[in-house]
């Protein structure tokens, strides 16, 4: 089996999750823009929360776990591993499957706030998909755990193809009988994109693997018992948007917002967390690579701070333009993807978020690398339980726009928790003057496009307003010394 080197792998997995990330924006604004519309990608949003929420728990920390035991076992025990991780989570997906499928129009009535059941075609669907992510969690593990990236890769990429056109051509078909065929058509593409992940890991799997596992208790729950901080450390973001899911139409039937405009408005709420998934993808895979950084920093005993300091500060300086960039050009920005700028200020909210969440993720990731394993666990739970009593209180008094700033208001909260845990690192007079400049350097350029922009307002405007503010905040950056030769070599 053919290894990567450390920096290789996770090259080609940066790669591989911002190609997906494109490729899953490339689903989901066609999809609303041209067929689905506000309230029908509203119905999909809703079942694809359910379906992600099993996504999350299943792909991201068990995998970690999984490919940790790997790598130090030999090839009968990795073989056992990943017979016993591929059983429990195929057996916890099929009982969680077989409650959506058979429960899928009470749960369609609560997705929709006490209205239509137009979600159960969609929920069904995803449900059948569930099974299949034992395969891709185990696999993925497993490749992983032996230093071979491009199975999990590959894996990926397919799901994202096949979700984004056989989604897009199901749905255009099935639309014409009504947004909860065409929600249930693209959450086909959906389905149909694990699936496929799923056999071309089994593939390179039986390809690889000679050794023939046996499921062992003990086994098993090593896995589950090392992913389970790591999930519920990268749970955050997911969490959010299933409160939103669950709460925001109930909340807004509450003051008397019919089931059709209830639809719309959510449907407006994913209209912002798809525009955020891009840039905060990239924060993310570019700033992922403060984790080695930190945990060798606690391996060797020295050069924490200054690991932790430039790993924020290079958040900061790739989020802060991105951030202030939705907060000046919402309005456009919707129109030039959507063809209609309405409930623009959720996007603009929206922008905030993109300074905040990648910030929280990726120091909750530093501090598990320095063995603060439950720290940045509990400061995330801190965050998905004020944003639901925050939602309560907002969205009856403010509608809509609760949603978001409830998420900015949740996460900051954990972001100064987090920064008080990296507090010896962090707080200090010269950082905190350098994350300041930053954000000034950040304001300054996007001000500057949007006084250029505001002369002639066009999409060839727009495109060449954000080139001068990428170089003006280059050259600001550069001038103020935010960005160093040594940055750059890094």
């Amino acid at each position: 089996m053919k290894k990567q080197s450390f920096v290789k792998g996770a090259a080609i997995m940066a790669a591989a999750s911002m190609l997906c990330k494109v490729l899953s924006a490339v689903f989901k604004i066609p999809l609303d823009r041209f067929f689905l519309h506000e309230d029908g990608i509203a119905v999909f949003q809703s079942a694809s929360a359910i379906y992600n929420v099993f996504l999350a728990i299943c792909v991201t920390g068990i995998p970690i776990a999984l490919s940790s035991l790997i790598a130090r076992a030999d090839e009968k025990e990795a073989s056992d591993f990943y017979k016993s991780t591929l059983y429990v989570v195929t057996a916890f997906c099929t009982v969680g499957a077989a409650v959506i499928f058979i429960f899928s129009e009470k749960i369609a009535v609560l997705l929709s706030g006490g209205g239509d059941a137009l979600a159960s075609p969609a929920l069904k669907i995803s449900a059948l998909a569930l099974p299949f992510l034992g395969v891709i969690s185990a696999s993925r593990g497993f490749f992983q755990g032996k230093s071979n990236m491009m199975p999990s890769a590959l894996s990926q990429i397919s799901e994202s193809f096949i979700k984004a056109v056989l989604g897009t051509v199901i749905c255009a078909l099935a639309v014409a009988g009504g947004i909860s065929r065409g929600a249930a058509g693209a959450m086909m593409g959906v389905s149909l994109g694990a699936v496929s992940a799923a056999v071309i890991l089994y593939i390179f799997y039986r390809k690889n693997n000679k050794e023939k596992g046996v499921f062992k208790k003990e086994a098993a729950l090593k896995v589950l018992k090392l992913s389970l901080p790591v999930t519920l450390g990268a749970f955050g973001y997911t969490a959010a948007v299933l409160v939103d899911t669950l709460s925001v139409t109930s909340l807004l039937a509450s003051i008397g917002v019919g089931t059709t405009e209830r639809l719309s408005l959510f449907g407006y709420l994913s209209r912002s967390n798809t525009v955020y998934n891009l840039p905060a993808t990239i924060i993310t895979a570019v700033t992922m690579s403060a984790v080695p950084l930190v945990s060798l920093a606690v391996k060797n005993g020295t050069g924490l701070k200054e690991s932790v300091q430039k790993s924020v500060k290079m958040i900061f300086l790739v989020a802060s333009p991105c951030a202030f960039g939705l907060m000046f050009f919402a309005k456009w920005i919707l129109l030039f993807l959507y063809s209609s700028s309405a409930q623009y200020s959720l996007l603009a909210i929206t922008g905030v978020m993109v300074l905040i969440i990648p910030c929280v993720q990726s120091m909750s990731a530093m501090l598990q690398a320095t063995n603060k394993v439950w720290s940045p666990i509990a400061s995330t739970g801190i965050a998905v339980v004020l944003k639901t009593l925050i939602n309560f209180i907002l969205i009856p008094k403010m509608g809509i726009i609760g949603a978001p700033i409830s998420t900015v208001a949740a996460f900051f909260v954990a972001l100064v928790i987090n920064t008080f845990l990296f507090r010896k690192e962090l707080v200090r007079k010269e950082f905190i003057f350098t994350v300041v400049k930053i954000l000034l350097c950040a304001f300054i350029s996007c001000g500057a496009a949007k006084l250029v922009f505001s002369i002639r307002e066009s999409y060839l405007m727009l495109v060449a307003s954000i080139g001068i503010a990428a170089v003006v905040y280059a050259l600001l950056s550069l001038a103020l010394g935010l960005i160093t030769k040594e940055d750059i070599k890094r």
